[in-house]
């Protein structure tokens, strides 16, 4: 009888192994290849944001245009008229740069007003100077300069020179139907130091100067129910006077018409209204 060699052996004990083990291929056997990988959708390009459109250059803006027109008649009348180049404008004082403004991506300055004011110590030039606000709804801010290029005061509403008077008119802006804004009057004085100031609370506002002691004015009377569609101003003449060194009257010369409005200040009858001037320094 003859027996199997032992690599023989081996070999069929690795085979029954191999099964038993689940493995239908002996150690040493080729593997199979390996499963191709899924092709990947390539990835959506990114969302890319629309740019936003360009302001177009401030040079372009009216107000930019007609005020720089302006201002160079003002600085031929001055004597100065190289005073403004480019973003820069420059007035000088005994020969030295007094007020200097210059122009930056925010907002530009345009020299709007010469104002020759009367006062205690002799005629005082007053530079009054408009700031303009790029890209954005607010305002331009008006301030006054001395020739030293020091700032005196600002205002909002716009005013109006008689000597050494000014007059300040400011109506609030309303963005709905139905709102009744603030309106509103004040006097300013600088024929003194400190400034005086009379404020006024009628709705009035100034109009044109008529003498260093008298103003037309008008009034604005809310009429009708607030909130809605019916609510207007009438509009009735007012006259201001001087009555004393330190003192103004306001008169209403006729009651509104309408059913007025029950706001602040606005009572049926004409107003009639006497102020004193209050020592202030700036924009106080």
């Amino acid at each position: 009888m003859s027996y199997p060699s032992k690599s023989v052996t081996l070999a069929l004990s690795l085979a029954v192994l191999g099964a038993l083990s689940g493995c239908d291929k002996p150690p040493g056997a080729a593997k199979p290849p390996a499963e191709a990988p899924k092709p990947v959708a390539p990835a959506a390009p990114a969302a890319t944001a629309e740019p936003l459109p360009e302001a177009p250059p401030v040079t372009a803006y009216p107000e930019f245009i007609d005020g720089r027109k302006h201002e160079a008649n003002l600085l031929k009348s001055l004597g100065q008229p190289n005073a403004r180049q480019d973003q820069t404008l420059t007035l000088l004082h005994n020969g030295k740069p007094g007020l200097v403004m210059t122009d930056n991506e925010d907002e530009f300055h345009l020299l709007s007003g010469v104002i020759q004011v009367p006062t205690a110590n002799g005629v005082q030039t007053v530079y009054e100077v408009t700031t303009h606000y790029i890209g954005v709804a607010d305002e331009p801010t008006p301030a006054f300069y001395d020739e030293r290029g020091a700032g005196i005061e600002s205002y909002d509403g716009y005013g109006l020179w008689r000597g050494a008077m000014f007059a300040v008119g400011y109506q609030e802006q309303t963005y709905s139907v139905g709102d009744v804004g603030r309106v509103s009057t004040e006097l300013r004085d600088w024929s003194t130091k400190p400034h005086r100031k009379f404020d006024f609370k009628a709705r009035c506002l100034p109009d044109a100067w008529v003498s260093d002691t008298e103003m037309k004015g008008y009034c604005l009377r809310p009429t009708g129910l607030e909130g809605t569609v019916e609510l207007t101003d009438e509009r009735t003449d007012a006259v201001f006077t001087r009555v004393g060194p330190n003192a103004w009257r306001l008169r209403e010369l006729q009651a509104p018409k309408g059913k007025v409005t029950d706001v602040e200040n606005n009572p049926p009858t004409a107003y009639d209204e006497t102020v004193r001037g209050v020592p202030y320094s700036g924009d106080q």
